[in-house]
């Protein structure tokens, strides 16, 4: 009788950074490592070791078999395309300073929160401490 009510209960609410977690970041991640090979003629190997992966993850995400939700959705988007080249810009530069560590957080918060429903409909951590100003900086 327990296992019927407690299958009866509404389901949890699922939050923002699981959903990012889970769907999002991968999503993030296949659309840098398609811009890396695709545009910026990098080898799965180069793209991999940047990104600290291995070229089977790469491949994977480039052929959509890992992180597709939301690849298209990113790279169709004019504004959202263009942040992903910036973080691969900053990837490529190598440079591992706090202002690009900060900036390539920024540039993937922002993309995360504009793609994820669930963020949008309970809210974000990222998109209540920033400032409307800070997020397209």
């Amino acid at each position: 009788m327990k296992v019927k009510q407690h299958l009866q209960q509404p389901l949890p609410i699922r939050q923002p950074c699981e959903v990012a977690a889970k769907e999002v970041m991968p999503s993030i991640r296949a659309s840098i490592a398609y811009v890396l090979v695709n545009e910026f003629k990098l080898s799965k190997y180069e793209a991999a070791r940047l990104l600290g992966l291995t070229p089977a993850a790469v491949a994977n995400y480039i052929e959509g078999r890992r992180g597709e939700k939301y690849m298209a959705k990113i790279l169709n988007d004019k504004a959202k395309a263009e942040k992903i080249r910036e973080a691969a810009m900053i990837i490529l530069a190598y440079s591992s300073d706090a202002k690009s560590s900060e900036r390539f957080q920024n540039i993937t918060c922002a993309i995360c929160s504009s793609v994820n429903e669930v963020a949008q409909m309970y809210g974000c951590h990222y998109l209540t401490m920033k400032k409307p100003e800070q997020l397209h900086a």
